[in-house]
């Protein structure tokens, strides 16, 4: 049965919700360590990482932890063949889950995980990879007058550390596109193991501008497991935005943009199983709007 990963910080409303919608299933969930964990639910099938990762915007942080959640939900695989979804706190289902399972049983093996060649010639695009940013060391968030401090250092880095050569980037393919995927154990597994090929990943995108939108894409990208994914082999990036390369998830193309329950009632999200970003003080209000949304048709 598929495992649902989840990368949570500050929004436990949201993510109980989630949960309930989906009790029938295994729920792993990393919680940002600089979130309180203690209002997140306790159930027999939600496990929480316990080597939790202080959570960087834009950083290497959020592939530490999506690691770490990874290596928790093959935990509670029993066939290479499950799928781990991933989902963040603010993500909620908007559609039947015998739809999604549909999805899987009918397309197997296939990897949900789109994306764009960021080396395209495109400086927009190269810049993001061969650029250094360090965001985990001088935070992005960081407001007043440590904020600009930070804004400076980072540049100061940039200019220090130079451009990378695209010719350090050869034999790999370096792609981005949502970081919202669902992959199979068994690919999530050889991946994991693939020591050399993540060792030179980690070196060359340690200090990417956001590269949990690009890490996993390149891993996947880079590996035999390629031509399992829905687009193969990728084209460049080009002008798209991250939005263009969802998988399962309505994502609004502002990547900023707060959706209340009002909204998800009304939202045309297509053939997307999840939206995000989903907030409400109101926990019965979403209750109510996400149990409809998933409510089983007559047909099924």
């Amino acid at each position: 049965m598929t495992v649902f990963a989840v990368l949570a910080h500050g929004d436990s409303t949201t993510f109980e919700v989630t949960a309930d919608a989906l009790r029938s299933y295994e729920i792993v969930v990393h919680v940002d360590a600089s979130t309180d964990i203690r209002p997140y639910p306790r159930a027999e099938n939600i496990s929480y990482v316990e080597d939790r990762v202080n959570v960087r915007w834009g950083g290497f942080s959020v592939v530490s932890a999506t690691d770490r959640l990874y290596a928790l939900a093959l935990e509670k695989c029993v066939s290479p063949e499950e799928y781990v979804v991933l989902l963040s706190g603010q993500c909620v289902p908007v559609r039947p889950l015998a739809d999604l399972e549909r999805l899987f049983s009918e397309n197997p093996g296939r990897l949900y995980c789109r994306g764009g060649l960021l080396l395209d010639g495109l400086r927009q695009n190269e810049r993001r990879v061969r650029k250094r940013w360090y965001f985990d060391k001088f935070d992005a968030r960081q407001r007043g007058v440590m904020g600009r401090v930070f804004a400076g250092l980072r540049r100061v880095g940039q200019w220090t550390s130079g451009t990378r050569s695209a010719r350090a980037f050869d034999g790999l393919a370096i792609v981005a596109g949502s970081q919202w995927t669902a992959l199979t154990a068994g690919a999530l597994q050889s991946l994991l193991s693939n020591t050399d090929l993540r060792v030179r990943l980690d070196a060359l995108l340690r200090h990417s501008l956001a590269p949990d939108e690009i890490y996993f894409h390149s891993l996947v990208y880079s590996s035999e497991w390629a031509q399992r994914t829905l687009e193969w082999p990728p084209l460049p990036k080009s002008d798209k935005r991250t939005t263009d390369f969802a998988n399962l998830h309505f994502v609004d193309r502002s990547l900023t943009r707060v959706i209340s329950p009002l909204e998800l009632a009304q939202l045309s999200v297509g053939d997307a199983f999840f939206a995000r970003k989903v907030v409400s003080n109101d926990r019965r209000s979403l209750e109510a709007t996400v149990r409809k949304l998933i409510a089983p048709r007559e047909e099924d």
